[in-house]
């Protein structure tokens, strides 16, 4: 009668036909069970553990027996001489090899004793950057780590502060536990918590001594001054310079595939208010886009004096332009005389405008200043209406020269209630019937320190270049912006005033094209506003949708430092 026993024995007669080749443990089945238990991994430790485990309860056996000493069967039918024929030298030498090759590879990769590693791979997913932070007080901690977890015995513990970083490290004298813990994460020895909070001092446009100082008072634990300078430099500079060439080079190649001649403006910024600047950033901006596309920082050693700066400047951001293979049609600038002959001799094919602002900001002070003298107070009165003429003049002449000259003129006869015979572009005022109000008497005083202003020779050669449609109000927006990043009573390095110009242009970049906006009605919404120059008199001015401060692409570095 074939019995499980016969069958057993074929098996294994079988086994030793082959080449006397070993068969694995799970190839070997006797009837219904399985002589190689499994085990279950519903846990969180990871399979090589268990394999590794169940390999050396397999190799500490030994699976030759005693003599007179009688094998067991352990919940199988199969014949104990099979199991010893099966598991020979050679299986047991082969399972040994492999388990110290494995074990050898294993345990420089998971340390089951560490629960640090653990905890590193639960945050590994998360941006230290966009991670939530809060600030712990020392006694707090103390309290964490005075007793031991595990027999509550007193610990003794050892801090290792570096900036904002702190390391504890406990131990208990009872049991022998030591537990280490970090308060951040760390890179290469560099704690990521300095470096964030380096990179949001500068990318927010604050002041290091001013956060140092306030953390002082708080006695918060912080680095040192000299640190943030080290960070700044190594870290957080080439990062914007980066960020920007990479934004810069987008602009370029969306102007260049536009197939467009570019429309520029362009205006300088000293650093310091008066004629003693160390630093003047001349920045180029397409008038089309409202984006800014280059700006240069000029240092005053770098030419004879600080009036040449401006020039520098344009001469940089032109070269700049050049180089990318883009044409420039017009460009609008103010009245700088360097500028004028530079465009005029070396850039005739570029179309060179005035920006109406300045040459209206110029001709109100004069006339505040005429308006102070005795008998000419009335020229003060109407100063603001005769400055507004000449955005008039400029947007209704459609780049006219002549025809803007003959216009501004016109304000001579206008003031004197004389409305007709300005000129053959312009023969008659456009306005219709006027009240009656206090008018200037032709060859009074009031009248010739009027016709000084209006006629000076400078002002009649440049108004008609006055820019008929694009202004540079866009740059001084952008200026305002840069005082926030740069203030001008703060002093800074020439890497630290570049990083921080670079900075400006890439936020004012990302919020140019904000919208106005609207109440829950749908209405424009409105404020006034109160400017210096103004002298008390109210604006109304447009509210825009807030501002954006994301710069994705400067935190998402941090993480990669």
């Amino acid at each position: 009668m074939y019995t499980m026993q016969n069958k057993d024995q074929d098996i294994h007669d079988r086994a030793q036909h082959d080449n006397d080749v070993p068969l694995s443990p799970q190839s070997v089945q006797t009837g219904t069970e399985t002589s190689v238990q499994c085990f279950s991994t519903m846990s969180q430790t990871t399979y090589n553990l268990v394999k590794r485990r169940h390999v050396s309860i397999q190799t500490d056996i030994d699976v030759l027996p005693s003599p007179g000493v009688e094998r067991m069967s352990t919940g199988t039918q199969t014949d104990d001489s099979c199991i010893n024929d099966l598991l020979d030298h050679s299986f047991v030498s082969s399972i040994e090899n492999d388990n110290n090759d494995e074990s050898e590879e294993s345990d420089l990769d998971w340390i089951p004793e560490s629960d640090n590693e653990e905890q590193n791979d639960i945050h590994h997913d998360i941006n230290p950057a966009k991670e939530r932070k809060f600030i712990v007080f020392e006694s707090c901690l103390d309290n964490l780590f005075t007793s031991c977890c595990s027999c509550g015995f007193p610990c003794s513990m050892s801090k290792t502060v570096l900036g904002s970083y702190i390391n504890i490290k406990s131990s208990c004298e009872n049991c022998n536990t030591q537990r280490k813990w970090e308060s951040q994460p760390t890179s290469n020895s560099m704690p990521l918590g300095n470096l964030i909070i380096a990179g949001a001092i500068l990318f927010s446009g604050g002041s290091a001594h001013k956060f140092l100082t306030l953390c002082m008072h708080a006695s918060v634990q912080m680095f040192s001054i000299g640190t943030h300078m080290k960070i700044q430099s190594l870290y957080l500079v080439p990062t914007i310079e980066n960020v920007w060439q990479r934004e810069q080079l987008h602009l370029f190649t969306t102007a260049r595939e536009s197939g467009e001649t570019l429309r520029l403006g362009g205006d300088g910024r000293c650093c310091s208010t008066g004629h003693t600047a160390k630093y003047l950033s001349y920045t180029l901006m397409d008038l089309k886009t409202n984006k800014i596309l280059d700006t240069q920082l000029v240092q005053k050693n770098e030419v004879r004096n600080s009036y040449a700066m401006e020039l520098e400047g344009l001469q940089r951001g032109l070269a700049k332009i050049a180089e990318e293979e883009l044409q420039v049609s017009h460009l609008v600038t103010d009245r700088h005389s360097q500028i004028k002959k530079y465009m005029r001799e070396v850039h005739p094919e570029v179309v060179h405008w005035f920006d109406c602002w300045h040459i209206a900001k110029g001709i109100f002070k004069k006339l505040e200043a005429v308006g102070k003298k005795k008998n000419c107070e009335i020229i003060g009165d109407c100063s603001r209406s005769i400055s507004n003429h000449t955005y008039w003049c400029a947007m209704s002449s459609e780049g006219d020269g002549e025809l803007v000259s003959q216009k501004w003129c016109s304000i001579l006869n206008h003031v004197c209630n004389v409305h007709e015979g300005h000129g053959n572009k312009f023969p008659r005022c456009e306005h219709g019937d006027l009240e009656d109000r206090l008018w200037i008497k032709k060859g009074s005083k009031a009248y010739e320190e009027l016709e000084k202003i209006v006629k000076g020779r400078l002002l009649m050669t440049d108004i008609k270049k006055i820019s008929p449609a694009e202004q540079t109000s866009g740059l001084e927006a952008f200026h305002k912006v840069l005082c926030h990043f740069a203030p001008k009573f703060v002093h800074y390095f020439h890497a630290q005033m570049e990083a921080r110009l670079l900075l400006a242009a890439l936020h004012f970049n990302e919020n140019s094209t904000r919208q106005q906006a609207k109440n829950q009605n749908g209405d424009l919404i409105y404020s006034v506003s109160f400017p210096k120059g103004r002298h008390g008199e109210g604006v109304a001015k447009e509210v825009k949708v807030k501002q954006t401060f994301s710069r994705s692409k400067l935190t998402n570095f941090i993480t990669e430092c």
